[in-house]
């Protein structure tokens, strides 16, 4: 279960590179960068490529700015990103289950569509940072980011049936105050927010600490990119006990 942090997002391929020949996952769920990083996961391909592709990202994750031209517009150009994502999704195939959370931006509330049905527009939505991408409409809804009301899609995982989840938060105490901030005004507004699954096990790989500045969030370099892929490849390898502990309840 991958969650959301923007650039943040290469600790996850530093933990799949380190759990990808230890477990075999029944089940994959992401959202925001966490449904890209998910998509890949899902698709069984070698985790060091995914990892030589966040060390190699530009020119898709360099912004280029502009006026938007509507109000949910955007004021990143999306053209590059969507052609990364469409290719994406059809050069890895997931070969397990796959869901992908998402946001709807109208009603505040969550929603989750899983494969077959998975399109690389959901996938390009659920990244879609309001105020920063522009908005897509899917079958109704006014779809974004899908870490907008909770960074881990656990809620997500157990409506498609997740017992034993492996979650990796890539925001540790909720990320820098003011998104924490933002957060907590949105729960407060929103409609039918899941709760934490209940009878689900779950064990989180996270850091002690911010991964690194906010600005590193936002905006993608090979160096920071190198050291969240090396953070996330350790502090997975120090939860393969825990791991291995919560299977033996399986």
């Amino acid at each position: 279960m991958l969650g959301g942090g923007g650039m943040f997002g290469a600790y996850e391929a530093g933990v799949w590179l380190a759990l990808q020949n230890r477990f075999d996952f029944d089940l994959v769920a992401g959202a925001s960068i966490g449904a890209l990083n998910g998509w890949f996961a899902a698709s069984g391909c070698p985790a060091q490529e995914w990892v030589e592709t966040w060390l190699d990202l530009a020119p898709a994750a360099m912004p280029r700015f502009r006026f938007p031209r509507r109000p949910l517009g955007g004021v990143v150009q999306s053209e590059v990103f969507e052609e990364f994502v469409q290719g994406l999704h059809s050069r890895f195939p997931p070969r397990v289950p796959f869901t992908v959370a998402l946001t709807d931006l109208l009603r505040l509330e969550p929603y989750a569509v899983s494969t077959p049905r998975v399109e690389w527009i959901h996938l390009a939505a659920s990244c879609a940072v309001f105020g920063i991408f522009p908005q897509y409409r899917i079958d109704g809804h006014l779809t974004t980011d899908g870490g907008l009301l909770g960074s881990v899609p656990l809620w997500a995982a157990e409506r498609a049936g997740a017992t034993h989840m492996v979650a990796v938060n890539i925001l540790p105490r909720g990320g820098p105050p003011w998104l924490r901030v933002a957060r907590s005004a949105l729960l407060s507004a929103a409609r039918n927010v899941p709760a934490p699954p209940r009878d689900a096990r779950v064990l989180t790989i996270e850091h002690p600490s911010a991964l690194g500045a906010p600005r590193e969030m936002i905006f993608w370099s090979r160096e920071s990119a190198s050291r969240f892929v090396e953070l996330g490849r350790r502090d997975a390898e120090a939860a393969l006990p825990g791991i291995d502990r919560m299977l033996e309840t399986f």
